[in-house]
């Protein structure tokens, strides 16, 4: 079995780069440095820290860094040691305990036998021996959110933005060498690799933002993959139902210290945009969406737009720059102390008179 360890060691000496060099541009220090090639995973604070440094370090490197994490779990699987009540031997048990442990010894052969099948029909299929029958018979609608969303499109499928004046369908008129949409104000053209803001209404404003990852090479079979949003400057002219009772009012929030970021007769969506100028752990929450983790260094950039509220813990907050954007409006949140960990939310509420405030409320 491939070590993720033994392959950062190797092409680091391959490219004859020191290990202090590599210390002081990712802020990574050596020892967790010699720790990561050495796999000795101890030595590291934590999986969330190993994840992080053993990502950063990959990229840095310029390895094959989905490959590498792969290695580094199945490591972790195979290392997790049985529960000593699983080796105890008895007349009755003894049979269901073996199995069990048969059960997990064929588990992790086949996660670690599915990387190297991955990493083989990989190389097959840019090599243009594996091929793919992706056709679809039947044609979808996609309504855009602010979430972003990946999906294999098809001739004939449509992309509906939902503005304030009424639905917009954009139609997918042709997948093949590139991507054609049939817009109210013409066809609008995206070619492979490409990341566009596009213009639906033609008011100026960019609206929905497209990249195209795959595209059909002479199979209008294969469709084409994007990855898809409504832009957070539109957000005056698209409509969003929030759900007013997941909104509290002022008055239950009195004790609180409050910053008001924006506020009107409406909720919107807002988007954060958080930019990372040093090592830190962030962890979100969107609305009622799963709470999110990650190890964000510098020049790090994450963007995450919200119906109605939004949690935020960070371990450094001095090492994170954060702007609100909401309707047209931009405002920049005030940056903590080095080393300080902060817990946030930034949520819509009402107040007696039917107001809605975007506000900052720091938890305890």
């Amino acid at each position: 079995m491939e070590s993720f360890g033994r392959i950062l060691k190797s092409v680091r000496e391959e490219k004859q780069i020191d290990i202090e060099q590599i210390a002081g541009e990712t802020s990574i220090s050596k020892e967790y440095l010699i720790a990561l090639e050495e796999e000795n995973l101890e030595v590291i604070p934590g999986s969330t820290y190993t994840v992080g440094f053993l990502r950063n370090y990959s990229d840095y490197l310029g390895c094959d860094t989905k490959y590498l994490l792969d290695l580094y779990h199945a490591k972790i699987l195979q290392e997790t040691p049985t529960p000593a009540e699983l080796l105890q031997i008895g007349k009755g048990p003894t049979r269901i305990i073996l199995w069990s442990l048969l059960g997990a010894v064929i588990l992790a052969g086949l996660i670690v036998g599915g990387i190297f099948l991955y990493k083989h029909l990989d190389k097959k299929s840019k090599e243009g021996i594996t091929t793919v029958n992706m056709e679809r018979l039947e044609n979808r609608t996609y309504i855009l959110s602010y979430d972003p969303i990946t999906v294999r499109v098809y001739d004939g499928d449509v992309l509906r933005i939902p503005f304030t004046s009424g639905d917009v369908d954009v139609k997918i008129s042709s997948s093949q060498d590139e991507l054609r949409l049939e817009t109210p104000i013409g066809i609008q053209v995206v070619d492979l690799g490409e990341e566009l803001s596009l213009d639906i209404n033609g008011n100026g404003v960019p609206d929905i933002s497209l990249f195209l990852s795959d595209v059909s090479k002479g199979e209008t079979a294969r469709g084409a993959e994007i990855r898809m949003f409504l832009k957070p400057e539109a957000a005056a002219s698209i409509s969003v139902e929030i759900d007013d009772s997941d909104i509290p009012l002022e008055s239950t929030l009195e004790n609180t210290k409050q910053i008001v970021l924006f506020e009107g007769t409406r909720a919107y969506p807002f988007t954060l945009i958080a930019s990372f100028r040093g090592v830190c752990i962030f962890r979100y929450q969107s609305d009622r969406k799963d709470l999110v983790e990650d190890y964000f260094t510098s020049g790090d950039v994450l963007n995450c737009t919200s119906n109605n509220a939004l949690r935020l813990w960070m371990s450094n907050a001095n090492a994170v720059k954060m702007q609100i954007q909401g309707d047209g409006k931009t405002v920049d949140l005030e940056i903590g102390k080095p080393g300080q960990a902060l817990v946030q939310d930034i949520r819509w509420i009402r107040d007696a008179q039917g107001i809605y405030k975007l506000v900052v409320l720091e938890v305890e």
